[in-house]
């Protein structure tokens, strides 16, 4: 149980911490931001005014994914000044729509200061649904469609599919119309009977020479 001076101490700091935060103004705390095919990086700046008459010092900003760097160019704001923390995301394989979370502490907090929202939309080029076949013995011995959607900004065509003929019978069927146009593919084992794990490539092309690539993972287990 907290004694009295002491939870006077506490209710003061936790008032100071109030008062700090609520001096400084942030340009923006949400971005949107539509990368494209080529980029790796996307970078959102986020500004902070300290509004208030007395100094405010941040002490970190800690995001909630590894993709996401930060740059924070002033720690310590007197009355008047302003910060900006550049947050930096690193696209690698990432596809759709990738939600950042950015949380700023104050010197005198534990609990964040406000969270700044950075969400970044990857376009999928080439995109199977479902990414995965699969027949199990009590599973139907039937074929397993699978829609191919494209970003017809950049890609428009099958160019080719690869996968083990001697294995697997995969046909390509017209564009579904309740699917937004997704080419649909038929995936059906020869021998229901044989263990098989493989994958099925589909190279797709578009304009000015653009490629990219989409997989289907293919499994049978008798």
């Amino acid at each position: 149980m907290l004694t009295r001076p002491t939870l006077i101490a506490v209710l003061f700091t936790a008032c100071a911490s109030f008062l700090n935060a609520s001096t400084l103004v942030w340009d923006q705390t949400e971005v949107r931001i539509e990368m494209g095919p080529d980029e790796e990086e996307a970078r959102a700046s986020f500004k902070v005014t300290n509004e208030g008459e007395k100094v405010v010092r941040i002490a970190r900003v800690k995001s909630n994914c590894g993709c996401t760097n930060t740059i924070l160019n002033k720690k310590i704001l007197p009355p008047g000044e302003s910060a900006e923390i550049v947050a930096i995301f690193s696209k690698g394989k990432r596809q759709g729509l990738n939600r950042n979370r950015l949380q700023v502490y104050l010197d005198s907090q534990t609990d964040a200061l406000v969270t700044l929202k950075m969400n970044v939309q990857i376009p999928a080029l080439i995109e199977a649904r479902p990414q995965i076949v699969f027949w199990k013995p009590e599973s139907s011995k039937s074929s397993r469609p699978v829609h191919l959607l494209m970003d017809e900004r950049y890609i428009d065509q099958i160019l080719q599919i690869d996968y083990d003929r001697s294995r697997l019978i995969v046909t390509q069927e017209s564009d579904d119309p309740k699917n937004n146009g997704a080419i649909v593919l038929k995936v059906e084992p020869k021998d229901f009977s044989k263990l098989y794990r493989g994958t099925i490539t589909v190279y797709g092309g578009g304009p000015d020479g653009r490629k990219a690539e989409t997989r289907v993972h293919a499994f049978v287990q008798p």
